[in-house]
């Protein structure tokens, strides 16, 4: 190998490995530091590794169980678009635990896209194999990491269970109020300055007043969120890149006064995940929480609590609104300077507000109304305008298409010509050896022509490997010249009204910048500027 060739190590440290012991001598050689270690000598010893490029990708806390890890999916875009030729792993349990998709990259995906594998421990490397694949050893070992994680994985979720039936608290982050303990291990202090902001909120909610009317007060009074809280005062790395105004908004207040751990009580098992491989997780049944109380300093009283939650669920005792699946510009319509959705009013004439001057009264966004037909009206004549340009340009993509079509075509004949002439230069060759075999030619008779069939079939194959090439950017050529913009926008020049499938298939998004202020965005935007290229 040589520095045009890319090696990558991938490296994996998982909650498991940590979670289990601490100190435990094969969890210590799992770690990031060890496998890197590992990883460096094994390429340096080798001379055909040693002097590539080399590239690392790491999943520091990520299961094995699944593919869906960051650097996994990058190492494995990189492995698609050629950019890496081969992977050296601690073990094949690093590289993942789910025997079946691991086999599936092993026995098919690698193989085919010609890219080494190399798990160090388990002394596997796939170009010593000459082309055959992982065998059964291979196989079993792999059932053995996913049987071994799935266990686990049992343990750990068993582990974790004991811990949140004696209270304590397992969170990555403690609710606004609190603090990880420093001096105690799965425990929450509070956090003096936060829990005033805290009892505030619950004191408010108490006295009657909405969660939009809690966020506008907070941000009157120049309280800071919690993001804006844990940035300034505790370098939260939860936060620590989080950009924008960072205002209160109703959310965050929801979030608070719902959220029983402020009287005292650790809650735990909320949500779990449906099962060990699963990415996600689902919401548990109230009567199955783990609810522990006087685990921690309370902040707040059981008794406000409860005040605050009754007089929420008064505000709320108003009319509910289902959603229209008629509206036309549903999810369409965001704010132009905050860039979320705005808010739609159930008026006779609908408008739209930016819902963050409720928040904020020092906002940038338009303070205004924009009126629903104005909006209704402005894009109906746009995508008139757009169709305009569509039908022009029709004929001209049309005959971009029939253009490379034609050239696909050649390619095609003459990649055709090219392997049957392969076809017939190999027939000849052996031809000449099985005259050379029954004593017809004389030996150096049969070198010379041998010589000249090996040029010629070098040479034609040469040729196929580039009209196979050209044919597959062709075959591109032809696929980019078919237009999305055109074939959405055409023929809809005469059209007298929208429709929210209409609006789906066109638009993107619609920005509001003030009074008769909008921006519209089209679906399928970089074929519009190929199109106003083209005219």
């Amino acid at each position: 190998m040589n520095k045009n060739v890319s090696v990558a190590m991938y490296i994996r440290l998982s909650n498991e490995d940590a979670d289990i012991s601490k100190n435990d001598a094969k969890i210590e050689s799992n770690s990031v530091s060890n496998q890197r270690d590992l990883l460096m000598d094994f390429i340096s010893r080798h001379p055909d590794l040693a002097d590539s490029n080399i590239l690392e990708f790491c999943d520091d806390g990520y299961s094995g169980t699944n593919f869906e890890r960051p650097a996994v999916q990058q190492l494995l875009t990189k492995v698609r678009q050629g950019e890496i030729n081969c992977i050296v792993v601690k073990d094949f349990s690093r590289f993942g635990r789910n025997y079946l998709e691991l086999g599936d990259y092993l026995e098919q995906v690698f193989p085919f896209l010609g890219v080494r594998f190399i798990s160090v421990n388990d002394g596997y490397d796939s170009a010593k194999d000459n082309g055959i694949t992982a065998g059964l050893d291979i196989g079993l070992k792999n059932l053995i990491y996913d049987l071994y994680s799935k266990d686990l994985s049992k343990k750990v979720k068993t582990a974790k269970t004991a811990k949140m039936k004696k209270g304590e608290y397992i969170g990555s982050f403690a609710p606004f109020g609190y603090l990880k303990a420093k001096d105690k291990k799965n425990a929450i202090v509070v956090d003096e300055e936060a829990a005033v902001v805290v009892k505030r909120i619950f004191q408010l909610a108490a006295e009657g007043n909405n969660t939009s009317a809690i966020a506008k007060i907070l941000n009157a009074d120049g309280v800071p969120s919690p993001a804006r809280h844990y940035q300034k005062n505790h370098n939260n790395k939860k936060w620590r890149k989080a950009k924008g105004d960072l205002v209160w908004q109703t959310m965050a207040v929801l979030k608070i006064f719902k959220d029983e751990t402020y009287t005292g009580k650790t809650i735990n098992h909320k949500r779990e995940k449906p099962d060990v491989n699963s990415m996600s997780t689902v919401a548990v049944p109230r009567e199955q929480w783990i609810v522990v109380p006087n685990t921690h300093e309370a902040i707040i009283s059981e008794e406000l609590y409860l005040e605050a939650q009754k007089a929420i669920r008064q505000i709320s005792k108003r009319k509910e609104y289902k959603i229209d699946n008629t509206r036309v510009l549903y999810g369409k319509v965001k704010c132009g300077i905050c860039k979320k959705n705005l808010q739609r009013s159930h008026t006779k004439v609908p408008y739209y507000i930016c819902k963050s001057n409720y928040y904020d009264e020092n906002s940038l966004c338009f303070h205004g109304r924009t009126k629903e037909p104005m909006i209704l009206e402005v894009l109906l004549e746009a995508i008139r305008q757009q169709a305009q340009i569509a039908n022009k340009a029709e004929k001209l993509v049309l005959k971009a298409k029939e253009k490379s079509e034609s050239e696909v075509a050649e390619l095609l004949q003459s990649l055709r010509k090219a392997q049957q002439y392969l076809e017939r230069l190999n027939a000849l060759r052996i031809e000449e050896y099985e005259k050379y075999s029954d004593g017809k030619i004389g030996k150096d008779d049969y070198l010379k022509q041998r010589g000249m069939y090996n040029q010629e079939i070098e040479q034609t194959s040469s040729q196929i490997s580039k009209l196979e090439a050209d044919y597959e950017i062709q075959k591109l050529k032809n696929k980019e010249s078919e237009n999305q913009f055109v074939e959405h926008f055409k023929s809809k020049q005469e059209i007298k009204e929208l429709s929210r499938d209409l609006v789906n298939e066109l638009v993107d998004s619609i920005y509001v910048f003030g009074e008769n202020q909008i921006e519209i965005v089209w679906n399928f935007a970089d074929d519009y500027e190929k199109i106003m290229e083209m005219l």
